[in-house]
């Protein structure tokens, strides 16, 4: 995939995501029933951002992971 269209995809995808958490403080606040538009933009913009990834970044992703599951076990 072109590094410009990589980028683009990180970049709506983050967007995404902090207009999600944006979303849970409404609703935190409010008392507004939006969980269904929350999960459906989080799942999307998670989609988005692993498709930007690299498959050396998913994989060190992956090894941190692992090593701080492991730290808590």
């Amino acid at each position: 995939m072109n590094k410009d269209i990589k980028g683009l995809c990180l970049f709506l995808g983050m967007i995404g995501l902090a207009y999600a958490a944006i979303l849970v403080l409404t609703m935190l606040f409010t008392g507004v029933k939006i969980l269904k538009s929350i999960v459906f933009i989080s799942a999307f913009s998670s989609f988005l951002v692993s498709l930007g990834l690299t498959p050396q970044v998913k994989q060190r992703l992956m090894q941190v992971l692992k090593q701080k599951t492991a730290f808590y076990k």
